[in-house]
């Protein structure tokens, strides 16, 4: 619906089953957000050029081992995914500075994210990479 009517569509990753009780981040899967932005583009049809794709980082993890982190991120809530899957996820970001930027404008290449929100425990860990895309 929000394709075919509104000007902004945003994207989560994450459903919640069993009534809102229990968070499913299966959704958070690249070829799966490949498939959402697709269903977005055919129902915006003519007007996609005036509909904006935002995305909702649900984690912000600041490390130099962006490997080991995603290792631990791939538990409890996150175990459904494998530590590759979440690095390639356009909802978490991790490592240095450097590389959120270059997924950042990977991610806006391959889905064409025109802007990235996240909760308030991250706005901080992402201030760094805000800055440094903004050119300052």
């Amino acid at each position: 619906m929000a394709a075919g009517e509104a000007d902004i569509v945003g994207l989560g990753g994450i459903a919640f089953r069993a009534g809102g009780r229990e968070p499913d981040v299966s959704g958070c899967r690249a070829p799966i957000v490949d498939a959402h932005v697709r269903l977005v583009r055919e129902t915006a049809g003519q007007r996609i050029h005036q509909v904006e794709l935002n995305v909702l980082v649900q984690r912000v993890i600041v490390t130099g081992d962006r490997r080991e982190a995603a290792k631990e991120l791939a538990t409890g809530r996150w175990a459904t995914l494998t530590p590759d899957e979440i690095l390639a996820s356009p909802y978490v970001l991790v490592g240095t500075v450097n590389e959120m930027v270059e997924d950042l404008r990977a991610r806006r290449e391959r889905w064409g994210f025109s802007y990235v929100m996240t909760h308030e425990p991250y706005m901080d860990a992402l201030a760094p990479v805000v800055a440094r895309l903004a050119g300052r």
